[in-house]
């Protein structure tokens, strides 16, 4: 079925600059696709070749290819030589060049999709998971987007320029902040608040506040009329409206929960009626608290919730730990903590929000399991081992190590 996909002609022509500009050409099919953006067996024969001579330092031989010895010494090497001859006349400049390498692209990922088609199809019969299943289309998916849109994401110069200006006019005519309020005082002068594209990762030891501190910004862009995922295997969904609510209507956590010593009065009842009222009315509050939290799981219910027409604000993912890899291939924890990260901080980029997620910290501060988190992460905020201040240990865009003199209130969810 593969054999239908091929441009024969643009094959040829992209060969004819491999063999009249070896160096230039290669290092473009090397970031564009390589050798699987060929089908015919010749032109995928001159790439191969013309490759392993530019990587050795030898690309003056490419521009003679049909005279080596490699090609002369085959049984059929004539033949051969007067076909690379051939397609080597029909150079006529590296101009065409991009348009050839287009439809190239396109057919290798027709060829592509074509043997995902016929994997998946063996793998309905081997009754893999649901999991297993949803995570070879997701991957299959993003390496046909990656053959056939491998250049797209590339800006020029004016481009740039464009949008840096852009960004000037927002931020200081337009007196637009550079991302959403976090809620938290001191955060957003340091940071510049929650800006689209980035991973925000709160750490702190086991019990200090890491979820308190998420559902604070949580419960900031709330206000601000945003739309929220969050994902949470440690909180179930009336918990959640519990720390919310006590964050932003300053009812005690204990009264709501019925622990309080002086029982909850009829006036603090409206108020969380009236609370209730504008959440389901709103519907900018989006829980998920399955019992497993799966990379599959947290693509799939934004995908979910794009198509149903919601905007995706800022994700929360509570928390990276907690966080299962569906096919592990045998891969170190911290390899599977590390994809955790590396996944979270490519949803923050795909759907242009933030995402706020949380790691516990081990003894010594650093964090558990994978140093990729912090890598990965934009800002990286760690809570005291007595909960009473927050260091700003990683700000991409900012100065880091600055300190906030803030202490942990449970009975309001928040610091302060």
């Amino acid at each position: 079925m593969e054999q239908a996909y091929t441009n024969t002609v643009s094959e040829e022509y992209v060969a004819a600059c491999i063999l009249n500009e070896p160096v230039s050409t290669i290092n473009l099919l090397k970031a564009e696709g390589g050798e699987e953006l060929f089908h015919n067996y010749l032109p995928k024969k001159i790439y191969n070749m013309a490759f392993s001579l530019v990587e050795e330092g030898r690309e003056h031989e490419v521009t003679k290819l049909e005279y080596s010895d490699a090609i002369k010494r085959q049984p059929n090497g004539r033949e051969e030589t007067y076909a690379i001859s051939d397609i080597k006349t029909q150079f006529t400049g590296l101009s065409p060049l991009p348009s050839h390498l287009k439809n190239l692209k396109n057919e290798a990922s027709l060829r592509r999709a074509t043997r995902i088609h016929s994997e998946m199809g063996e793998a309905i019969r081997e009754r893999q998971s649901p999991e297993e299943l949803s995570k070879a289309l997701r991957d299959a998916s993003r390496a046909v987007m990656d053959i056939a849109t491998a250049d797209d994401d590339i800006k020029d110069t004016e481009q740039c320029v464009d949008d840096f200006e852009a960004m000037l006019i927002r931020l200081h005519t337009g007196g637009e902040a550079r991302g959403m309020r976090t809620g938290v005082d001191g955060l957003d002068e340091q940071t510049g608040g929650l800006s689209k594209n980035q991973l925000w990762v709160v750490g702190a030891q086991t019990s200090r506040g890491k979820t308190v501190l998420m559902f604070q910004m949580m419960a900031q862009i709330l206000s601000a009329k945003k739309h929220v995922l969050l994902v949470s295997l440690e909180t179930d969904a009336e918990l959640v409206l519990a720390r919310l609510a006590a964050n932003i209507l300053s009812i005690p956590m204990s009264k709501m929960l019925g622990t309080h010593p002086v029982k909850i009065t009829e006036p603090t009842v409206n108020t969380l009626q009236a609370f209730n009222d504008r959440l389901r009315t709103s519907k900018l509050l989006h829980i998920s608290d399955s019992s497993e939290i799966t990379l599959e799981s947290i693509s799939a219910q934004a995908e979910k919730l794009k198509a149903q027409g919601y905007p995706l604000d800022c994700i929360v993912v509570d928390y990276v730990q907690l966080v299962t890899v569906s096919n592990t291939n045998n891969k170190a924890r911290h390899e599977q903590v590390a994809e955790v990260t590396r996944t979270l901080k490519q949803l923050a980029k795909r759907y242009e929000c933030p995402v706020i997620t949380a790691t516990q910290l081990n003894d010594d501060g650093k964090v558990r399991e994978s140093r990729a988190i912090s890598h990965d992460a934009d800002v990286v905020l760690k809570i005291a081992d007595d909960s009473q201040s927050i260091t700003i240990g990683k700000n991409r865009n900012g100065q880091r190590g600055h300190v906030l003199p803030l202490s942990l209130n449970g009975e309001y969810q928040r610091f302060q």
